[in-house]
């Protein structure tokens, strides 16, 4: 499985376990050679809908095969591939080794840019001005009752501080997103 660096494992289907692997396949699936050893094939693996014949023939005697992909810690993207297996018992799978486009990064970085911008838009447009009134009106009712000699100026004066500091973070996040 070393001869060519190319990310691949052996998986028995009856006990739902990997049996053997390469570092290369480590590596896709963000595992270490223990969390392998000990997962089964379902948290390693989303497979696809069914399995085709590699070749014409009885479904019993051929082999067949599966698309699939691998799940990486973290929400991570998966690294594509396919399982062949002969009889239902061992697989092998194949991942891509292929690294994602430089067109396909270049998308994902605009993707994000402007999910950011429209993020920040939002917040301009359905939040800020109504934030601002309430920090307006809190405020002026601190001020209100600091002049009266309320006891109850205190707590607003707290909800007045908090409500200006939680602004502050949110316009913060957002602007840092740009």
């Amino acid at each position: 499985m070393n001869d060519f660096a190319l990310p691949r494992a052996v998986v028995n289907f009856e006990s739902r376990s990997f049996v053997a692997w390469n570092p290369k396949f480590l590596e896709y699936t963000g595992r270490s050679n223990d969390e392998l050893r000990t997962s089964n094939l379902e948290q390693v693996l989303a497979l696809g809908e069914s399995w085709s014949l590699v070749s014409e023939g009885e479904p019993s005697e051929g082999a067949e095969y599966i698309a699939c992909v691998t799940r990486r810690p973290f929400g991570e993207n998966g690294s594509p591939g396919f399982v062949v297996r002969n009889l239902g018992r061992l697989g092998y799978v194949m991942l891509d080794d292929f690294g994602p486009t430089g067109a396909f990064e270049q998308g994902k970085t605009v993707g994000r840019e402007e999910e950011r911008n429209r993020i920040a838009k939002a917040f301009h447009d359905e939040v800020s001005s109504s934030m601002l009134a309430a920090l307006f009106l809190v405020e002026s009712a601190k001020i209100e009752l600091e002049e009266a000699g309320l006891p109850q100026a205190e707590v607003v004066a707290k909800a007045s501080d908090i409500l200006a500091e939680t602004t502050e973070k949110i316009v913060s996040v957002v602007t840092d997103t740009k």
